[in-house]
């Protein structure tokens, strides 16, 4: 079966920072948000217009934007496999990152 999603690589980076960050104190809650994540991943695969756009991160109407565990989820709807381009913790600066993340593609 043919990967519904598919992680930039700024993606998996953002995945392993989360989840070294969330070990340092417990193993068990790294695990549950690598697993959340994943689940979330594969809704927004199965149904990629569920997201929103979020016009004050981005004009860019290709992309759209899910909340997951205290993290943003930034995707590409236009591609097959779903594009993840990043995940992003709620805190963070998240226009400044997805601009960054755009500049590069």
């Amino acid at each position: 079966m043919p990967a519904r999603f598919r992680l930039t690589e700024d993606a998996v980076r953002d995945l392993e920072e989360a989840a070294a960050f969330l070990a340092e104190e417990s193993e068990a809650a790294a695990l549950n948000l690598a697993d959340a994540l994943e689940h979330s991943f594969c809704f927004i695969a199965a149904w990629p217009g569920c997201g929103h756009r979020r016009p004050d991160l981005t004009s860019n109407r290709d992309l759209r934007f899910w909340f997951s565990s205290g993290y943003l989820i930034a995707y590409n709807i236009d591609t097959r496999p779903i594009l993840v381009l990043g995940v992003l913790h709620g805190a963070r600066d998240s226009a400044q990152l997805i601009d960054r993340r755009l500049e590069d593609r």
